[in-house]
């Protein structure tokens, strides 16, 4: 006797949530370089972020790996 195998898919639910990036950028210092830092302090990969703010990866690593400057006080 044959037995048939039955795949069955399952579709994944996607939940979609709207993104403001030029929101979440003037919450987080008003700079690109501070929304990245938050963004990968909350957890997000370096694409991820690059794909949310629609940036390149480059600029992403770039970001993360210089050091943060000081600022100039007088």
């Amino acid at each position: 006797m044959e037995q048939i195998n039955k795949v069955v898919k399952t579709e994944a639910v996607k939940t979609e949530v709207k993104f403001d990036k030029a929101a979440y950028i003037t919450s987080h210092g008003g700079t690109k370089s501070s929304a990245i830092r938050a963004l990968t302090a909350d957890g997000k990969t370096r694409g991820e972020v690059a794909k949310l703010l629609d940036i390149r990866y480059q600029h992403v690593r770039n970001v993360l790996i210089t050091p943060i400057k000081k600022a100039v006080t007088k």
